[in-house]
């Protein structure tokens, strides 16, 4: 069984973002080790948990004023619809697209860890710490977004 990489490197420096991290790896985890007759639930639960962590990444990155926002967020959508696309795999019985599709999430995962995520952590660490980001657009934000984003980054 295959598992997504753990590391200090790989460490967002931002509790909430290693957490949901962490819980989409046991969540992976458990599709791999889920047996047939538990597969589709393991599934779902899986793209439930993605979409809901997805959802949070938007709203960080729209209330932050995120200039990436938008490739990383087409990313997201895609990878949801092709989740949902797996779950109605495996409510057909098709399992072995599902445990297909899990391998290539995983493989995704680590690459959108990497490309989209970690340069969002630096974003928000950055306004965190009061420093304008480079991804950040040059435009003041409204005060009401950038209070709503300061508390969701305590």
């Amino acid at each position: 069984m295959a598992v997504l990489h753990r590391s200090d490197a790989t460490s967002f420096g931002l509790p909430f973002m290693d957490r949901a991290r962490a819980q989409f790896a046991r969540l992976l985890a458990r599709v791999d080790g889920a047996g047939n007759a538990a597969l589709p639930a393991a599934w779902r639960e899986l793209l439930e948990c993605a979409a809901a962590q997805f959802a949070c990444e938007d709203i960080w990155m729209r209330a932050s004023g995120y200039a990436l926002r938008s490739d990383h967020a087409l990313q997201h959508r895609v990878v949801l619809e092709v989740m949902r696309e797996g779950a109605v795999h495996a409510s057909q019985g098709r399992l072995a697209q599902v445990r297909e599709m899990a391998q290539q999430l995983r493989d995704w995962y680590e690459a959108h860890a990497r490309t989209m995520d970690a340069p969002l952590a630096r974003h928000l660490r950055a306004l965190r710490s009061g420093r304008r980001s480079a991804a950040a657009p040059p435009q003041v934000q409204p005060a009401r977004r950038a209070a709503a984003l300061h508390a969701a980054l305590r």
